[in-house]
């Protein structure tokens, strides 16, 4: 069953998730974990991390395979879950 095509990206395509997480030991791993279950990883050096200006937030940055809209819906919405994550981009 495919899915109407109400985007203007064309999928699967390579897209960057972001969330801006509080600084925490254990943000990066639930951010990580929540993504894992819905998408194949990439390679470390492709997660990208940078602090806010006071150091108690970070961005996290991490790409994945989009495989559709409701892919990235359902990746989108198990992370505003998190406790961690303040907003995600």
């Amino acid at each position: 069953m495919s899915e109407p095509n109400d985007s203007p990206l064309e999928f699967p395509c390579r897209w960057p998730v972001k969330a801006m997480v509080r600084s925490d030991d254990d943000a990066m791993t639930e951010v990580l974990g929540a993504i894992a279950r819905h998408a194949e990883l990439p390679d470390e050096e492709e997660v990208s991390v940078r602090p806010s200006r006071n150091g108690r937030f970070e961005s996290i940055t991490v790409p994945i395979q989009a495989r559709s809209r409701s892919h990235l819906e359902a990746v989108y919405t198990e992370l505003r879950a998190l406790d961690a994550v303040v907003m995600t981009l």
